[in-house]
């Protein structure tokens, strides 16, 4: 599959695309400090495959750290439920993909009622990888941001236009959303593909045991060996969008195996 990664105007912008007559739908959630930049090149070549894809804009994203330092845990999946549904209403089939946070999110989605088709995740986050995570909620009043985690990307010339500080607050929510978000793992039945960097310099390896330890099906394993952590813009990204596009179009990580 061919993926255009010249940068788009705005780049941190939404970027959605309705298929007339489409059965099966794509939707896309960034990382937290991220933006929709780091699928939109994914999606625009899914897009142009006939289906229809969404990459919404995360609340307190594209704008300043402060402005994400204003929101949380709630409002992001609220407005991840929100297109999710609105896919759903329209389309038989939803197949939801998530890198980093928004692999958390996408996980989320899989404790509803009624589920994704599939979920694919990109070094999904299931924990806050620092020394200082269990003191977060008191960090948090002390300092405001810390430095930037944003554009780890093996690939010389791509760009998640990421913020250039991390906002304490907004990861102080994350953290402890996530305690709630692993007990529930083992309520997902829907088939889950992870991937995997070779090189992640922001989301450890107790992520991907958490994973395999507590959901009810094992998930496929796919390794990137040629990336790091955003590795859907990386060397790798066309092997995510050849497995997210098969997923669409109803193979199941079930059926591969």
């Amino acid at each position: 599959m061919e993926i255009d990664f010249t940068p788009q105007t705005p780049a941190t912008a939404a970027y959605r695309r309705l298929r007339p007559g489409a059965s099966a739908a794509v939707l896309f959630l960034h990382g937290i400090t991220g933006s929709p930049a780091a699928w939109t090149p994914i999606a625009r070549a899914i897009g142009e495959e006939g289906l229809s894809v969404s990459v919404p804009l995360l609340p307190g994203h594209g704008s300043t750290w402060q402005e994400l330092n204003r929101t949380g845990w709630r409002e992001w999946n609220e407005a991840a439920v929100a297109e999710y549904r609105a896919l759903g209403s329209a389309h038989e089939r939803v197949v939801v993909a998530g890198l980093s946070m928004g692999g958390a999110l996408a996980l989320s989605l899989g404790t509803l009622d009624t589920p994704p088709a599939e979920i694919l995740v990109v070094n999904p986050a299931l924990r806050v990888d620092s020394p200082l995570a269990p003191g977060l909620g008191v960090l948090k009043h002390l300092v405001r941001s810390v430095p930037a985690i944003g554009n780890d990307i093996a690939h010389p010339d791509r760009d998640e236009h990421a913020y250039e500080r991390t906002p304490v607050g907004a990861v102080a929510s994350f953290s402890s959303a996530l305690k709630g978000l692993r007990e529930t793992l083992w309520t997902i039945d829907t088939p889950i593909t992870v991937f995997v960097s070779g090189s992640d310099n922001v989301v450890g390896p107790r992520s991907l045991a958490l994973l395999r330890s507590r959901l009810p099906r094992t998930p496929r394993i796919v390794s990137l060996r040629r990336s790091r952590h955003v590795a859907t813009l990386d060397h790798d990204a066309p092997l995510i969008a050849e497995a997210i596009l098969e997923s669409a179009r109803g193979g199941t990580a079930g059926d591969r195996e």
